[in-house]
């Protein structure tokens, strides 16, 4: 049994490409309310068209995963080879989506996420197309948060992930507790991967919504975001 943060992480770049993209676009000052509308208009249909695209990679990627698997589940292919070809995929659509969704390229951790005893790994490498950030000094954007992506060796990912959330003071997330102790109960293989988590994604957000992951290939994936300030900017937005 594996722990998968990939569909967590690319939702989460889908999510903030939506928000990003409709909500972060203001346009200019136009001459009349006319103009003003269709200028409107058509920055929410381009972002709406950009946002289908994405989905729709997101579901060609899933078809293709679920492709492989019933191979593997029909023994045509061996496990090794399945795992081959889910990387593969992976990272050709991961990537792609990745790049439509990086609206800010983030090459570190900002002041205020330092503020949160949050750290870097050492002896990785970090990725700029899944790599990015939104600050609150930006009324594109009214809200501070970053998401920095790390690749590198699988045990030096899980070492640096367990000692940043030590020093974050970030626990085991309640949904990997869970897997880990079904994968105990059911005698099946030991769980790849962890996460730490300081919330209970869609039940109970922080102040500050923290998580630290490392899936089964190494990659490492720091994420933080000011929940106070992203409500605020969100209900600022609600149209009347």
């Amino acid at each position: 049994m594996k722990f998968n943060t990939l569909t967590i992480r690319l939702l989460n770049l889908l999510i903030m490409a939506i928000l990003f993209g409709i909500v972060g676009c203001i346009p200019p000052p136009e001459t009349n309310e006319t103009d003003k509308f269709d200028t409107e208009l058509k920055t929410f249909n381009k972002s709406i068209d950009n946002i289908g695209k994405t989905m729709d990679m997101v579901d060609a990627m899933e078809t293709e995963v679920n492709k492989v698997e019933s191979k593997r589940a029909l023994g045509e292919i061996s496990d090794a080879e399945a795992d081959r070809q889910l990387l593969e995929i992976k990272e050709t659509y991961g990537r792609t989506i990745a790049r439509r969704s990086n609206l800010n390229p983030a090459t570190s951790l900002p002041q205020w996420a330092q503020q949160l005893r949050l750290t870097e790994p050492t002896g990785m490498k970090l990725d700029p197309d899944y790599s990015q950030m939104t600050t609150v000094s930006n009324p594109d954007e009214g809200f501070n948060s970053v998401l920095l992506v790390y690749i590198g060796d699988y045990d030096l990912a899980m070492k640096e992930a367990a000692r940043i959330a030590r020093i974050a003071n970030i626990p085991l997330g309640k949904d990997y507790l869970q897997a880990v102790e079904l994968s105990k109960t059911y005698n099946t293989n030991p769980i790849k991967g962890v996460a730490y988590m300081n919330f209970d994604p869609f039940i109970e957000d922080k102040d500050f919504n923290i998580s630290i992951t490392v899936d089964e290939t190494g990659m490492l994936t720091i994420s933080a975001v000011d929940v106070m300030q992203m409500k605020k900017q969100f209900e600022g937005n609600k149209p009347e």
